[in-house]
């Protein structure tokens, strides 16, 4: 049985039992940050299985899965993965253990047709009532239900004697094999029936669960008698093109067993919106990818560079159960081509350098400093050159070597912390957690600001300095909360309202709007009387600022468009802000948007603003919504209503924002910058309306100011420009070979009474501003002029100082390295540098060292050469 017939099979059949078919959930699980990836069918079902939601009882789905607690066990075993499908059934509430077994049985021996002989089944030892329906349901003999502990069969594992607290429950798990505790589980049946309590007694839950999962390729390896889950149908036809790139004769199953499993892993992540990285999600995609070169490496790939060539044999495969890899197949390939080529080079520059400073480690470092230098220098290597962990602690332990884990693991955690005290936002008048519980017996607020800006509104409590109140008198702040507002509420990205509050000798200035759960607070500043529960005002919107304010939320989501049509698919929304002033957005990609392909997407946004197509705004079901291809925007919630943005063709976009009734109301959108925030992720900002048609005038200024400075029209520009160029290269290269002529003549004067030490000319020359470039001249001709020799240029700057170590090829040859030179000069004077073996430059900003320079220079060269 092929494995999508098996997945069908079994959404059929349960659909069959009054179950509904969900689709699979996204790999990135929706409003749950406790996970970075979905790893369980449950996961989308929490809220039915908290009671948060009851529209459902019964339920099922082929769940996409990616865990990586054993991914070095990937490979190597018959059924490790990183990526897998779980086939689950599930009950909130509704059957129970006597359902579950009996269909469970008739799936796998009626629908499957495996014989009975050939399956048994393990309980836990204390759940009698799951053994006796095992015996009376599927016709099993005792000798074919085996009792185990807590361990193996009760969920969370040994949850009963170790926690944790809360639902809990006994398990039943089938197994395929001729003889009991031997063979392959390939389903497993949680009775969530416990809830825990502190105590550690098991309390009976009012509302019993049935939680299932029966893993898609294991089942498949069973139906189509493999021994391995890698050699069923789908890897087969993966494995067939693998091996296109692998040298002939090459016979390495682990290792192209793992090249599948991770290429499958990080194919169908980077479809869901991850993208590498150097932490969570990120990171967990940059190691797939790195892994998988590795192993194709060890697997015998014909050259590097090639694990990307095998995403469309994955896309073809896969694209039965999921349409949506076809259209995120060129997206997944460039991606992660991306990402191996950056490996490649990581590995080329930054691998060798390290395995160069551990060897200057252990020549150096006290035996007692030695574990913790080393951990810095592999968190130096991890953090800011990306290097993978594995990679460093294989170099470490080369040169014999071991990571203190520990320590490592601390110096993330300051990285952290660091990063998130530069992060912090301070001068928050009112922390706005602080009053969600003070609003718990208030209505919900009714909000009117899609349709008014304007609205008269009975007031319901006031919030000041932690605490309810009836009243807010003159001069003070604090929020307002009444039965309905025309003020919108920050949100998505969106800044909230600002405007007035006016009533009889009442007036407030309202300066924010904010969301506490249900109710609208606006933060109000009273200027005259005071405000009184129990009485009725007059709210009114700034509706100039709101006008602008949705002139950039428009513009965001055509901006968003436009990005995935040009960029492609991959681009999601990884947060935003809509202020009235601007926009920011950003949003998944994997290298910086050039200035050319900006201008697309800026030319395509306004070519849809010139069309000035209506907006259409709905509320709908989720599924529906689903089903017209509504995308979701980052950091939202949503209910099982909800309000879908659509401009024509363009765009489609679940949003609960304000709009503009059409995209000509926009009037211009102009790009400010690109840039990024972090690995993978870019961020846009722009403006529209008349700040952008300011900027462009500001720009028409400046262009007639340059004109004037070259005394020609505007349209003459680029040629004055190409002109004033070319002259300023020839006089630079003028500049450069009279000075390279002084180098050099300066090199030969040098030569003849540089000191010898050991046989090597050791020559040394400082002056004001000399590059890197006329040092390379210097080194070129002593290369030609000299034999061994060892020279440093050094030279002094207005804000800093630089210096070269340049060494001859024969030197390099017997282990002297200028980039290891530079390094430890640098260390003298706390400054930094490298380069190549024989060629390297360093500098730095203490001035105290500027004296000194050449005395250090010369004493760390001169130690160098005495231990040749």
């Amino acid at each position: 049985m092929k494995t999508d017939t098996l997945r069908k099979l079994y959404l059929d059949f349960f659909r069959s039992k009054g179950h509904r078919v969900f689709p699979s959930d996204s790999l990135i699980p929706v409003g749950d940050p406790s996970l970075l990836f979905t790893g369980a069918g449950m996961n989308q079902f929490k809220p039915y299985f908290l009671g948060l939601k009851k529209d459902v009882k019964r339920a099922a789905s082929c769940q996409k899965c990616l865990r990586t607690a054993d991914l070095d066990r990937v490979g190597k075993t018959a059924y490790h993965h990183s990526f897998f499908e779980m086939l689950g059934n599930f009950s909130f509430g509704d059957y129970f253990k006597e359902e579950a077994i009996a269909w469970g049985w008739e799936f796998v021996t009626k629908e499957l047709g495996l014989p009975k002989e050939r399956l048994w089944v393990s309980v836990y030892e204390e759940d009698d009532e799951a053994f006796d329906l095992w015996k009376r349901k599927a016709g099993l003999p005792e000798s074919r239900i085996l009792r185990m502990g807590a361990i193996d069969n009760f969920w969370p594992s040994n949850a009963k004697l170790e926690g944790p607290n809360g639902p809990c429950g006994p398990c039943s798990e089938i197994y395929a094999g001729e003889t009991p505790g031997k063979g392959v589980e390939i389903w497993n049946l949680v009775f969530t029936q416990f809830d825990r309590q502190n105590d550690g007694t098991l309390m009976e839950l009012p509302q019993k669960n049935i939680d299932t999962g029966m893993g898609l390729e294991r089942t498949a390896a069973v139906l189509q008698g493999k021994e391995s889950n890698f050699d069923i149908d789908i890897f087969s036809a993966i494995r067939a093109e693998l091996k296109t790139l692998l040298k002939p004769g090459s016979d390495h199953t682990a290792e192209e067993n793992a090249v599948m499993d991770h290429l499958r892993a990080a194919v169908f992540a980077i479809g869901d919106g991850a993208v590498p990285s150097n932490e969570g999600r990120g990171y967990v995609v940059r190691r797939l990818v790195r892994l998988g070169c590795d192993h194709l490496e060890k697997a015998g790939a014909l050259r590097a560079g090639l694990f990307h060539r095998l995403v469309p044999a994955v896309a073809a495969v896969m694209r039965s159960a999921y349409p949506e890899t076809a259209s995120k197949e060129k997206d997944a390939a460039t991606i992660i081509e991306s990402e191996e080529n950056a490996y490649g080079e990581i590995l080329k520059i930054q691998a060798p350098r390290l395995d160069g400073e551990i060897r200057q480690l252990r020549e150096k470092a006290a035996p007692a400093r030695l574990p913790a230098e080393a951990a810095q220098m592999a968190f130096k290597y991890y953090d800011t050159y990306g290097l993978p962990i594995e990679n460093i602690t294989h170099c470490l332990k080369k040169n014999g070597l071991a990571l203190d884990q520990d320590l490592f693991d601390e110096l993330m955690e300051e990285q952290k912390r660091r990063s998130r005290e530069r992060s912090k936002i301070a001068g928050e008048i009112f922390s706005k957690d602080a009053w969600m519980e003070l609003v718990g017996d208030l209505p919900p607020t009714e909000f009117l600001g899609y349709e008014n800006a304007e609205t008269e509104a009975a007031l319901l409590g006031v919030l000041r300095e932690r605490v309810r109140s009836s009243h807010l008198r003159r001069g003070e702040e604090g929020f307002l909360i009444f039965d309905r507002s025309p003020f919108y509420a920050e949100a998505g990205g969106q800044v909230g309202d600002t405007g007035e509050i006016t009533g009889e000798n009442f007036k407030a200035v309202v300066t924010d709007t904010q969301y506490f759960e249900k109710c609208i607070g606006h933060r109000a500043r009273v200027e005259e009387g005071e405000a009184a529960v129990g009485r009725v005002y007059r709210l009114r919107v700034d509706e100039e600022r709101r006008a602008d304010v949705m002139k950039n939320h428009t513009a965001t989501h055509l901006l968003h468009s436009a990005l995935r049509k040009i960029l492609g698919t991959h681009v999601k929304q990884s947060g935003s802000l809509v202020a009235p002033d601007r926009l920011r957005f950003d949003f998944t990609h994997f290298k910086a948007v050039d200035s050319k392909t900006l201008g697309e997407v800026e030319a395509l946004v306004n070519e849809e603003i010139r069309k000035d197509t209506a907006l259409d705004k709905r509320v709908m079901s989720r599924e529906a919504a689903a089903e017209e291809g509504a995308i979701a925007f980052f950091g939202e919630k949503y209910g099982d209503q909800v309000r879908v943005v659509t401009i024509g063709r363009f765009s489609k976009e679940l949003c609960g924002g304000t709009h503009l009734r059409s995209t000509g109301q926009i009037e211009l959108f102009k790009i400010v910058s690109e840039s990024s925030i972090q690995a993978g992720v870019r961020r846009i900002e722009a403006v529209t309306g008349r700040r952008a048609s300011r900027l462009l005038k500001e720009g028409e200024k400046e262009l007639e100011r340059l004109a004037g400075a070259f005394q020609t029209e505007r349209e003459g520009l680029p040629l004055e420009l190409k002109k004033t160029r070319d002259r300023v290269a020839a006089l630079r290269g003028r500049l450069v070979n009279l000075t390279a002529a002084k180098v050099e003549a300066k090199m030969e004067e040098l030569l003849g009474h540089s000191p010898d030490i050991r046989g090597v000319k050791l020559v040394s020359l400082g002056a004001p501003r000399l590059d890197a470039e006329l040092a390379k001249r210097g080194h070129e001709h002593l290369k030609s002029r000299a034999g061994d020799f060892v020279a440093f240029f050094h030279s002094e700057w207005e804000d800093k100082f630089t210096y070269v170590v340049s060494v001859s090829e024969g030197l390099v040859q017997k282990g002297l390295r200028a980039g290891d030179v530079v390094k430890e000069i640098a260390k003298e004077v706390e400054g930094s540098g490298g380069g190549k073996p024989d060629f390297a430059v360093g500098g730095g900003k203490n001035l105290v060292y500027r004296e000194r320079l050449e005395a250090v220079g010369r004493k760390v060269i001169e130690a160098r050469l005495g231990s040749l």
